[in-house]
């Protein structure tokens, strides 16, 4: 037996691994394009999810031609082998053809789907193509769950994988007492090349003036940066400290969060720190998701409650005077934040999801 796995970025490579280790050998090889998580849980890393990391519109245009053959390649692949399932996660502009291509091509063993399209706020087709295609569905919040069954998807949900990775979470002693009597503040440029890139510059001159107000400000370094990229960041720090570690490490012993959306805000609601999201993508990308997109809020705090409790600061808004001064607002008002934030998170469902993910896959594979 064997279980084909994709993903492609840091968030989808954590899931794949847990989800690897939760299944505990019940379907034998689990191979396909991963990252260092889920190849040190014991998958078999043939191509990596680095491939998939481009941010934006403008930058998948480019690498449009490439990722097509890797598509083709990937199928080829699946279809030669007849693994006994398919698990994609996330990354639906990669894997919804790769998806329709195994189809086409004969494939009738399950698929499923971890942490699918946001079909809710934008692109509502996508949910009719997960239909059509017969995938299955593990969203990670409720409001998901509820929008894709609606539409006639088989979809199945317990909580979000948060809730396990973060349960009475505590960092390593070493980054406990290297932050000890310091007043941290976590500066999150982001995962994607591009994204750090364009928020790398904004996030130093916040940092010079957090410096003057007291605070310590430190950068993370997301591990899956190249050589290049790292050093570019640092070489943009100036005098500021760097974090090389797991950024919830970093966020666990921060006084509030600054950076990029995405994973982050809701790792930082999880925590019960404040932050500030920044986005800044390409002007196509703007103009495409204002015309597209349904939603009022970007970070998922927000679109729990259908109010802003995390500040956003999307495109030429992300400017050192706005960053501050949503910092200041904070300042002045930090219980009516932590409340919101309470509240958030009880919506974030039960835990044990890894297990309620293998265990599914398993007994669905079989049946």
């Amino acid at each position: 037996m064997s279980l084909f796995l994709s993903c492609g970025e840091a968030s989808g490579d954590h899931y794949a691994g847990c989800l690897i280790k939760a299944l505990d050998g019940r379907l034998g090889r689990c191979w396909g394009m991963l990252g260092p998580e889920g190849k040190a849980s014991g998958g078999q890393e043939v191509w990596s999810y680095s491939e998939l990391q481009v941010m934006g519109i403008s930058e998948g245009l480019k690498s449009t031609l490439r990722l097509f053959r890797l598509k083709d390649r990937m199928a080829n692949s699946i279809l030669e082998e007849m693994p006994d399932c398919v698990a994609v996660i996330d990354s639906p502009d990669y894997h919804i053809p790769l998806i329709k291509a195994i189809r086409r091509g004969g494939y009738q063993n399950p698929i499923f789907y971890v942490s699918p399209p946001t079909a809710w706020a934008w692109r509502t087709k996508r949910a009719d193509a997960i239909r059509s295609l017969k995938v299955i569905c593990f969203p990670l919040f409720e409001f998901e769950h509820r929008f894709y069954a609606g539409k006639g998807v088989e979809s199945y949900w317990i909580g979000h994988p948060l809730l396990d990775d973060l349960c009475d979470y505590t960092p390593d002693e070493s980054v406990l007492n290297a932050c000890n009597g310091k007043r941290t503040v976590a500066l999150l440029p982001g995962s994607r090349p591009a994204e750090v890139r364009r928020l790398a510059g904004v996030l130093r001159e916040v940092g010079v003036e957090l410096k003057h107000m007291g605070y310590d400000p430190v950068v993370s370094v997301a591990r899956n940066l190249s050589y290049v990229d790292r050093q570019m960041l640092k070489d943009m720090g100036g005098d500021m400290s760097f974090f090389e570690g797991k950024g919830v490490d970093l966020m666990y012993v921060s006084e509030f969060v600054i950076g990029a959306c995405g994973t982050a805000a809701v790792e930082a609601m999880m925590l019960d720190k404040f932050m500030v999201v920044l986005y800044k993508a390409s002007l196509l990308s703007c103009l495409v998701y204002k015309l597209m997109v349904k939603t009022q809020w970007v970070a998922m705090p927000n679109i729990l409650l259908g109010r802003e409790v995390y500040p956003e600061l999307l495109q030429g808004e992300v400017k050192t005077s706005l960053i501050l001064e949503a910092v200041s607002r904070y300042l002045k008002d930090t219980k009516k934040v932590h409340n919101e934030l309470t509240e958030a998170r009880s919506k974030m469902g039960s835990r044990g999801v890894y297990k309620f993910w293998a265990d599914a896959i398993v007994e669905m594979t079989g049946r």
